[in-house]
């Protein structure tokens, strides 16, 4: 199977309505200590609740460390598990009528059902990418590296961006605690009556989230398949509903001209930096000591209250379906924790690999 990482190992298996969802995570430096507060504190980013317009369902999200992790000390190999204790499996049966644009149809050619609640395709997988995710960030920030990420756009609506010029975020800015994950107050109660009325419309919205890591050392990532925008690609890719992923500028850097999107070198208090940062902290695939900015995109969630067409599998007949259970106008907000730690767990990887950590 593809892995975005060299020296970790990391497994996540169960499902959305499964008894419990579980973590492997293998290649961590033994000895460090991890603060439960500050990982729980980073889980309940992710939480459904924190956020208006999150799903109804309520889960703990309790962390029950079953191996690995002894008085908060890595030991080796960490096991985890997460409780599923919310669940309406009687809401969710599309094997006959699959939703448009969830996993039920290819689940069914490939496997023979839709799985419950979506399953392994359902977002509540990244409750356990986040178990790893904010391990990661933890041992990266012992050695003065921050992975931050931020809702840039939002149900159509343009919150913030680094772009051809303009300097990214501060790490203050980015950590101010607003009513959504933004970097701009001033942009909240238009986002709010935005997703008031697509709401009320029995719809959903989907957006764009923009991640920052900072003070990484120059050398990390390789050419080529090594290259750390691949890397990342693949871990970002893992995140369901992610639709595209873009390295610095991304598509915007093709419409300018050479001389516009280089980024110059200088030096800056005897150290080598780029005058602009178009690259996203990259070249050749391979970290020059800039912060390295990736942006992602998310789909709208695909669960929405309106009628919509489809299938009937059963009687190889068109129909019509209004989807049932719990979901989330918006995922976005909660997302912003899963893309940090898709980006900290490459870069995590990248610094064992050149032995920096």
């Amino acid at each position: 199977m593809p892995s975005p990482f060299n020296k970790l190992k990391m497994e996540i298996s169960g499902g959305s309505h499964e008894k419990c969802l579980s973590l492997t995570l293998e290649g961590l430096p033994e000895g460090r200590r991890i603060d439960a507060g500050l990982l729980r504190k980073f889980l309940d980013r992710r939480k459904s609740g924190k956020y208006a317009f999150s799903t109804p369902r309520r889960e703990e999200d309790e962390v029950i460390f079953t191996e690995g992790l002894t008085d908060g000390v890595i030991t080796g190999k960490i096991k985890a598990e997460i409780p599923n204790n919310n669940t309406r499996p009687s809401d969710y049966g599309y094997s006959a009528t699959p939703r448009p644009s969830h996993a039920d149809y290819v689940a069914v050619k490939k496997y023979g059902a839709a799985p419950s609640g979506g399953g392994a395709f359902s977002g509540r997988m990244t409750a356990a990418l986040c178990i790893a995710g904010g391990i990661a960030k933890q041992l990266l920030a012992s050695h003065g590296i921050k992975v931050l990420a931020y809702i840039s756009e939002i149900a159509g609506i343009g919150c913030s961006t680094y772009d051809n010029g303009v300097p990214e975020p501060s790490v203050i800015e980015i950590c101010h605690d607003y009513a959504y994950p933004v970097t701009d107050a001033s942009k909240i109660n238009s986002v709010d009556e935005q997703l008031r009325s697509i709401a009320s419309e029995g719809d959903s919205a989907g957006g764009i989230i923009e991640c920052i890591a900072y003070n990484l050392p120059v050398g990390l990532g390789g050419p080529m398949t090594e290259g750390l925008e691949g890397r990342l690609s693949l871990s970002l890719f893992a995140i369901p509903a992610v639709k595209s992923v873009e390295s610095g500028l991304g598509r915007k850097i093709a419409s300018l001209r050479g001389s516009d999107a280089n980024d110059p070198f200088a030096y800056e208090n005897g150290k080598v930096v780029t005058l602009t940062n178009n690259s996203g902290g990259i070249n050749g695939g391979i970290s020059n000591g800039m912060p390295l900015t990736v942006r992602v995109s998310f789909r709208p969630t695909p669960s929405i209250s309106k009628e919509q067409r489809t299938v009937n599998l059963e009687k190889g007949e068109n129909d019509l379906i209004k989807v049932r259970g719990r979901h989330d106008v918006v995922f976005l907000p909660r997302a912003v924790a899963a893309v940090e730690s898709a980006v900290s767990l490459v870069i995590l990887d990248c610094m064992i690999e050149n032995n920096l950590i």
